[in-house]
């Protein structure tokens, strides 16, 4: 059991890096689409790119989630977690990097 969880949490530190990535992109892309778009379709464009900042805000949130799930199961099952490359640091927790790449508070 003790490999499994290494890898999973391995596996999900990719992630996340490959997440933190993704919202960079997904920043400039929804900036440079509302600039663009602003003019033809007026202000829903602020709301579709507030609706794609929040499902990707989500997204990020859950993969935080799994994080606590696999620390407490190595908890419970009195395994000591492999730092794995480092164990997510909650200074500052990866929803705040996500929120700081997009922008927002």
């Amino acid at each position: 059991m003790k490999k499994s969880l290494k890898k999973e949490q391995v596996d999900l530190l990719r992630f996340e890096r490959d997440l933190l990535g993704l919202g960079t992109g997904l920043a400039a892309l929804t900036a440079g689409a509302a600039a663009s778009a602003e003019t033809v379709v007026g202000g829903v464009v602020k709301d579709q790119t507030g609706l794609i900042q929040q499902a990707y805000l989500n997204l990020v949130e859950t993969v935080q989630a799994a994080h606590a799930a696999i620390e407490t199961t190595a908890v419970d099952m009195g395994v000591t977690l492999l730092q794995a490359g480092g164990m997510p640091k909650e200074d500052p927790p990866v929803l705040e990097l996500a929120k700081s790449i997009l922008g927002i508070g």
